[in-house]
């Protein structure tokens, strides 16, 4: 086979040798907390007093307690805290920061 200077020489693998072993894969549960250690805003959804039936979703910063837990710094006068005191059930929607680092500002990117 004859190759010339200006075509790239075939690429040749290297012996593979014993199979590695295999990495268990995490648990949902280690993946969750791994995210949350790694973010700190997340959307907290609400129900809405003023639009009754209707999701009311807030970004909010939090921090972890000793046990994993979200902890949150909220307002008596804030929205999303008025509707828990109407209804507690919540959800919080936690994912990866985009890869400038910023939520809050690519949340509201055009």
């Amino acid at each position: 086979m004859h190759i010339s200077p200006n075509e790239p020489a075939p690429r040749q693998h290297a012996s593979t040798g014993p199979a590695l072993p295999q990495l268990p894969e995490p648990s949902h549960a280690e993946r969750v907390r791994t995210l949350l250690s790694l973010v700190s805003v997340a959307t907290l959804s609400s129900l809405s007093r003023k639009q009754l039936g209707y999701p009311f979703g807030s970004l909010m910063p939090f921090a972890l307690d000793s046990a994993g837990r979200p902890i949150f710094l909220i307002s008596k006068m804030a929205m999303h805290t008025q509707n828990l005191i109407g209804d507690p059930r919540c959800s919080l929607f936690v994912a990866q920061v985009g890869t400038d680092g910023d939520a809050l500002g690519a949340a509201r990117r055009l």
